[in-house]
């Protein structure tokens, strides 16, 4: 009977070790892939095909290791983060309207100077595709 047990474990952690590598080589595919498509022309077909391309793969990989669905969440329950997001998206609003831009700079003006170069541009679409993929399988 022990030697079942001592089977079974084994078996389990040779599947945990297979899943790790695999986590850890498809890491370095995404971050790979990044840089490769963080050097393409911004807003160019290509990079729009390349980001929207990578989403999408993500998001089915994300799909295939999809966890137990969790419990039911309430309006209650998810009020708040409705209205963060109504607030942001009234300020972002807001923001956009008003001239001159210096003075009242949108999110996405913002960050133009923090992904400025390719290193950094990389470093967020690895971690936009991670964030699919966490996403995706909720």
């Amino acid at each position: 009977m022990e030697h079942v047990h001592d089977e079974r474990a084994g078996r389990r952690e040779s599947r945990a070790g297979v899943v790790l590598a695999g986590v850890i080589l498809g890491g370095l595919a995404a971050a790979a892939y990044a840089w490769w498509a963080a050097g393409l022309a911004p807003f160019s077909l290509g990079a729009t095909v390349a980001v929207v391309g990578a989403g999408g793969v993500a998001i089915a990989a994300g799909g295939r290791a999809r966890r137990p669905a969790p419990r039911r969440v309430t309006i209650w329950q998810a009020a708040p983060w409705i209205a963060l997001a109504l607030a942001a998206a009234a300020v972002q609003l807001v923001s956009y309207l008003q001239t001159p831009r210096d003075d009242h700079p949108t999110i996405s003006s913002l960050t133009n100077s923090l992904l400025d170069s390719q290193p950094a541009r990389a470093a967020a679409l690895a971690c936009w595709l991670a964030l699919a993929v966490e996403l995706a399988r909720r």
